[in-house]
């Protein structure tokens, strides 16, 4: 039997959607993200600081991280069959599941 392999425009657009993902957090410039930051540090107000830091997202380590680990991802995604990718998807949602009924 032939293995089949995912269609290099499902990698694509799998790498297209992460890149997506990954960028909408944080649009503006590490200066002003610094400026935002620092000003409402000053206003002592721990609620706005809580929210702030919400809406900025990941720091660059992070993002880069999470970059990486896409990047890694999508690579296996490339080398392995729909089945075992199908298998996979199974077993995440699986544990998802779990995790909720345990709420």
């Amino acid at each position: 039997m032939q293995r089949i392999r995912p269609s290099s425009s499902f990698v694509a657009e799998q790498a297209a959607r992460m890149t997506q993902l990954l960028q909408q957090r944080s649009s503006i410039h590490r200066e002003e993200l610094e400026y935002l930051v620092e000003h409402t540090a000053r206003l002592k107000d721990e609620r706005l600081q809580s929210a702030v830091a919400g809406l900025i997202g990941w720091g660059d380590e992070e993002r880069a991280e999470l970059e990486t680990f896409v990047a890694i991802a999508i690579e296996v995604m490339k080398k392995t069959n729909v089945s075992k990718l199908r298998e996979a998807a199974q077993t995440v949602e699986l544990r998802y599941l779990a995790k909720e009924v345990q709420k």
